[in-house]
């Protein structure tokens, strides 16, 4: 399969890149500036800002699915997700690629969610430390929600490098203590590839 990452040189973008690689897909990694990677058969290191909505779909044809491992944490303006979708979504459509699976923090709501009362005061905490992150976080599935292609947006608790790489996906949220591995995480978006049990839908990873 061909896949664009978008975000690739991120600590999560990398590992997705290097276990498609192992898997034997064709990848092109997208990375803002730095290239972290060496060159290796079957990887194409492109450089793309998000709002190059004609280089966007460049890149995006040919391909048969888009993992975006993007991140507004480092960002100044804190919105790259939901900018990053606002360009892909129509060069999406331009490319004739349908399916996308996005990254976001477990924090962030959709209207289909019913939060605890300790889930609530998760998001209400994250809302005093990073509200422009969460509010990305929301408004880019948001977009997803309304763009007519296979999206799947995973939810990922604090991501470190303890524990293990295996993971389940649940429609019920995690709560602010729980953490995972990025190694699971990269796993997760790798095998939403082939698995449609998730499209339209926004699930937390979990450990397992």
């Amino acid at each position: 399969m061909k896949v664009v990452v978008f975000g690739a040189s991120g600590r999560v973008g990398s590992r997705v890149v290097a276990q498609l690689l192992a898997a034997g897909h064709e990848v092109t990694a997208v990375v803002h500036s730095r290239n972290p990677f060496t060159d290796q058969p079957k990887l194409r290191v492109e450089s793309l800002d998000v709002h190059d909505g004609a280089k966007a779909t460049e890149v995006i044809s040919g391909s048969q699915a888009v993992l975006s491992c993007l991140s507004s944490w480092q960002s100044e303006s804190k919105d790259v997700l939901t900018t990053a979708m606002k360009s892909l979504v129509p060069a999406m459509h331009n490319a004739r690629v349908s399916r996308i699976v996005s990254l976001t923090g477990n924090a962030a709501f959709t209207p289909d969610d019913n939060p605890s009362f300790i889930q609530k005061a998760n998001r209400a905490a994250m809302m005093k430390v990073a509200p422009k992150v969460l509010a990305d976080g929301e408004q880019h599935m948001a977009v997803l929600r309304e763009s007519g292609l296979d999206w799947t947006v995973l939810r990922s608790p604090v991501m470190n490098s303890l524990g293990k790489d295996a993971y389940r996906l649940s429609e019920k949220l995690s709560g602010a203590t729980a953490t995972i591995n990025r190694q699971a995480v990269a796993r997760a978006l790798v095998d939403q590839l082939t698995d449609t049990k998730w499209i339209g839908k926004a699930p937390t990873i979990w450990r397992a």
